[in-house]
């Protein structure tokens, strides 16, 4: 049995044992069906997890987790903790869990849809010999980003996963910023499936960008001085598909928004599992406010990037 598989064993013993939950409380907190959960108790126990007490190896881990799914009302926290055992990066701990999750998540007929950057993109690489003929689809969130991150595409990442699941992919041929405002662009025809693909997503799979210091982004580059001047004076702390948002989760509006190749944030809303995949302390206060928005239905990170959003939190309510 995987690590991850294993710990969901743990969260559930953990909840049903020791915090007092019911079967039904568990399989609607953490989106499992009923009886699964009953059969994930029974072998639990099978494993040694539950004896006279829950054995959890990493309980700290463990109650982040929680902390931040009952805050925050998501449907799951994964947080990649550092395993001695295992001598790879937390980086590569994040984008196995993410991509394990995912399986999990993905059935015949889905619409994943996926934003872009480096974590997203080493993801995908994960999912080799994920399924065959599963009648998936997958379609980028938003436009392409410079030339100079090409590798970084959402059209690239699309078709990394569609191949691994044997599925189709769409792309988006356009840049993510325009020169301006995009109404022709979505009017034409060669653009309409995108669209109809957005309105029936059941994944979307997106990253989370810091402040507009941020050196790591991998498309500001598209901005212009103009850009900037104004996403300073409305104070952005963030973005999530290439739309810009302050420290209370308002979407930033303006020319720039009306410029921009992505999935309106608000359609987010609609779709029925929205799992942020980021790494990064110095981005908590923007992960903290797209939590704010209430699309979000799970996220995966790592220890130190889950603290820090949970003491930014904490420090906001003071």
């Amino acid at each position: 049995m995987d690590n991850k598989r294993y710990h969901l064993l743990e969260k559930v013993a953990y909840l049903y044992y020791t915090n007092g939950y019911t079967q039904k409380e568990i399989a609607m907190f953490l989106g499992i069906e009923r009886t699964t959960i009953s059969r994930m108790l029974k072998k639990a126990g099978t494993l040694g997890i539950v004896k006279t007490e829950v054995q959890i190896d990493n309980l700290e881990q463990l109650q982040l987790e929680l902390a931040l799914q009952e805050k925050f009302n998501l449907k799951n926290v994964m947080i990649a903790a550092k395993e001695p055992q295992r001598k790879v990066s937390t980086e590569l701990e994040v984008v196995q869990a993410a991509a394990a999750y995912l399986k999990q998540l993905i059935k015949p007929g889905s619409t994943i849809g996926f934003a872009w950057g480096t974590l997203l993109s080493k993801m995908v690489d994960q999912f080799r010999g994920a399924g065959n003929n599963l009648g998936t689809t997958f379609v980028p969130l938003v436009g392409s980003p410079s030339l100079s991150n090409k590798q970084y595409h959402a059209n690239q990442i699309v078709y990394n996963a569609a191949k691994q699941f044997g599925g189709k992919s769409l792309f988006i041929d356009e840049k993510a910023i325009q020169a301006r405002p995009i109404t022709t662009v979505l009017n034409r025809n060669s653009f309409q499936k995108i669209l109809a693909a957005w309105k029936q997503l059941d994944i979307a799979v997106v990253g989370v960008g810091g402040s507009l210091t941020d050196e790591s982004s991998s498309w500001r580059d598209m901005l212009s001085e103009e850009d900037r001047i104004q996403l300073k004076k409305q104070h952005a702390i963030g973005d999530c598909c290439c739309t810009f948002f302050d420290q209370e989760g308002e979407i930033i509006g303006g020319q720039l928004l009306e410029r921009t190749i992505a999935i309106p944030l608000s359609e987010l809303r609609n779709i029925k599992n929205c799992v942020a995949v980021v790494i990064s302390p110095e981005k908590a206060p923007a992960i903290l406010a797209l939590l704010k928005m209430g699309f979000l239905t799970a996220l995966i990170t790592d220890e130190e990037t889950a603290r820090q959003v949970l003491r930014v939190a904490h420090s906001s309510m003071q």
